[in-house]
């Protein structure tokens, strides 16, 4: 590829920079990929509430569902890791093995597809152990209640996958006794069960709980799939239901998303990019992120999206963007969250403390402090961070890094700078022949997370050797510009019931990389 043609491809990212930025700013809704998990658990609420809402919704997600079928049988990414499409596979198999007979779809392809669904699962049933399934939200739930799920279909009594079904079981035991228990404290209306079971798998609503109460939207907790539920165990319809399930269906080709909408997360996590990377964004988009960030950012804090509590995390990234940008707001809603030690979310907990003025002493110094040990004790030997919300090191150890190098330009910090210095050497270190960087293979994301780490945390004394390791990686985040989204250099790396990706987060990651990366070596 010559200059001139690089020249364009870069004349082109910064153009989809920017109309990138316009859809965050302007879109109501976000834009997380698809989850079979959740269009699995959205048919098979569908399909039980006959009447309530339209056949045309049960068969968009039945009908994505069987295209989006691996040529393997399984659901989920295919790029990923044998681990991460069992639990979209499990779901799948439960919601097409409870089908109607009259469900809007060919009986033919249903059989074909539970089967070689099955033999996916069960072809080797330790593949369901706790100890070879990663760390998805939830899945120690999961996994045995959508295994007593299929146990219960009258395909699976005494068939050719009953043996290897009871044999998984038993290698969920422990978890499903545990499930158990906390099944039971979830439908009494224990608020503190209601965090940690997914309320989407009860069979009935539970106790004390309203939809109305994280109703937004039509939206049941920014869930699809406990808004169908919702309907569900309510029996009757729910305002604003059908459009919201219908407007996430079509804008994700029929696969229903795990959170939607994603605002808050979306509009929160651009802004902070940009400060981090200290991008200038076209006249108007700082005031108007700035004034969408601060409406949603209450007294208690801001929340991935309306209707869900607010969190830790995304009220860090708000406090961080608005303080940056000159628009200072009380601290008093971070410092009110529990300390965490999830190295990412402590990062940009880390970031928000460091804007905050005045801070040498008292709670917010303290904090800031903690903030920085944390990361400092949770960085692994070699280097990196890891983090149970995504698949790949590479986004946490970004994010470490990138924090702590902010904390040491507020005030210096030995094991601060010792972190940054062992966190650079080992991308370094870990960088692919190809330029890129990846924990199963190559992709965009992890590439682009790399190339802001490197290219925020510069020691003068190695800067020959970024400088080579981002001229690589320019060279590989062009030749993937045009990449797809189903493509294996963009496979989802976020941890959700399966794993996800936030599109245009990831895309603004890509694009912004591509352009502080540098031009290749002649």
């Amino acid at each position: 590829m010559n200059e001139e043609s690089i020249g364009a491809i870069r004349k082109r990212a910064l153009m989809s920079l920017w109309q990138l930025i316009r859809l965050v700013d302007e879109d109501a809704d976000g834009m997380i990929t698809g989850s079979p998990y959740a269009t699995a658990v959205v048919v098979e609420r569908l399909q039980q509430t006959p009447r309530l809402l339209p056949d045309s919704l049960a068969r968009l997600g039945l009908n994505a569902l069987a295209r989006m079928r691996n040529g393997d049988g399984s659901w989920g990414s295919p790029h990923a890791p044998t681990g991460y499409r069992t639990v979209p596979t499990l779901a799948v198999v439960s919601a097409l093995s409870a089908l109607p007979s009259d469900a809007p779809i060919d009986r033919g392809w249903v059989r074909d597809a539970v089967r070689g669904g099955c033999e996916f699962l069960f072809a080797d049933p330790e593949v369901l152990a706790p100890d070879r399934l990663p760390s998805l939200e939830s899945i120690d739930c999961t996994v045995p209640v959508l295994l007593e799920r299929v146990a219960g279909r009258p395909l699976f009594e005494g068939g050719r996958y009953a043996i290897a079904l009871d044999r998984a079981r038993m290698t969920q035991r422990a978890n499903a006794d545990r499930c158990a228990g906390m099944r039971a404290r979830a439908g009494e209306g224990d608020r503190d069960a209601w965090r940690e079971y997914p309320l989407e798998l009860l069979p009935t609503a539970p106790r004390g709980w309203r939809a109305e109460d994280s109703l937004s939207g039509g939206a049941v907790a920014c869930s699809p799939a406990l808004t169908a539920s919702a309907v569900r165990w309510r029996g009757s319809e729910i305002r604003g239901v059908e459009r919201y399930l219908r407007r996430e269906g079509v804008r994700h080709q029929g696969l229903w998303p795990a959170l939607a909408p994603a605002t808050n997360f979306e509009r929160a996590m651009a802004a902070a990019l940009f400060v981090r990377l200290g991008f200038p964004l076209p006249p108007g988009f700082t005031a108007s992120l700035s004034a969408a960030l601060r409406a949603a950012l209450g007294a208690d804090g801001m929340a991935f999206a309306s209707g869900l509590p607010p969190d830790a995390n995304s009220t860090a990234l708000a406090v961080f963007v608005l303080n940056s940008w000159d628009d200072g707001v009380n601290p008093g809603c971070l410092m009110a969250f529990p300390a965490t030690t999830a190295p990412m979310a402590t990062a940009h907990l880390l970031e928000a403390l460091t804007t905050i003025s005045p801070r040498r002493t008292g709670p917010v110094r303290d904090r800031e402090t903690a903030a920085l040990r944390t990361l400092v004790e949770t960085q692994h030997p070699d280097g990196h961070w890891s983090d149970r919300s995504v698949a790949s090191p590479y986004l946490p150890t970004a994010a470490a890094a990138m924090a702590l190098a902010r904390a040491i330009e507020a005030e210096f910090s030995a094991d601060a700078l010792l972190a940054v210095s062992r966190a650079v050497a080992w991308l370094l270190a870990t960088q692919r022949p190809n330029g890129s960087w990846g924990v199963w293979h190559s992709t965009t994301e992890e590439t682009a997370c790399a190339v802001h780490a490197l290219g925020t945390c510069t020691n003068p004394m190695i800067e020959r050797f970024v400088a080579t390791a981002l001229r690589r990686a320019h060279i590989f985040l062009v030749d993937s510009f045009d990449s797809a989204v189903t493509d294996s250099v963009r496979t989802p790396l976020w941890h959700y019931k399966d794993l996800g990706s936030p599109l245009r987060i990831e895309r603004l990651y890509t694009l912004t990389a591509l352009l502080m990366s540098g031009s290749p070596v002649p």
